[in-house]
């Protein structure tokens, strides 16, 4: 997903932004269905403390122009967690569609296999990922978290998003989800 060209940008990234995600909404009569060949949309947008995902200027939610066919679905990707494709078709609510992927695993299409129980009750993407290639291997690992060990930043090998490369985000996020 990441050879997005899309024309989003900020001068300032606003308050209670935790990353941004790249949100696509796919037209298809399933789930199962709902490949990137059934792709009609695509937009960044940023992941907020709370969970919830809005435009780039921190505060309204994103804005898809499309017409569907079928029945819409919608993916989230993020630079180092596995995304996640809903999995059930979005329904709209006085005009908008909304989706709440963290209120159960049956959420996500594939279940458990697609998500995890971040805390009691709520659910969440899969993190580890720092190579961007949609597993959890020992590469994740190897080649990317041990040689920036130590670092702080805007990293890939920061898992759990605390601004650290550390053994909490081995230990926490890549460990559990080895083989995922």
């Amino acid at each position: 997903p990441w050879n997005y060209s899309g024309s989003e940008s900020v001068a300032v990234v606003p308050a209670n932004v935790v990353d941004w995600v790249l949100v696509e909404l796919r037209d298809a009569s399933s789930a199962a269905a709902a490949t990137a060949a059934t792709r009609i949309a695509r937009q960044a947008g940023f992941l907020m403390s709370d969970g919830s995902i809005v435009s780039t200027n921190g505060s309204s939610p994103l804005f898809f122009s499309v017409s569907i066919t079928n029945n819409l679905f919608a993916v989230v990707h993020h630079r180092n967690h596995l995304g996640i494709l809903s999995a059930n078709a979005l329904t709209p609510s006085g005009g908008n569609y909304n989706y709440d992927f963290t209120t159960g695993f049956d959420k996500t299409y594939g279940e458990t296999f697609g998500c995890k129980e971040v805390a009691p009750g709520i659910w969440g993407m899969i993190g580890g990922d720092a190579n961007c290639d949609d597993e959890i291997t020992v590469l994740d690992i190897n080649v990317l978290w041990k040689p920036n060990a130590g670092e702080a930043g805007y990293r890939l090998e920061d898992f759990n998003l605390d601004g650290q490369v550390n053994n909490q985000d081995k230990d926490d996020c890549w460990q559990p989800n080895y083989g995922m």
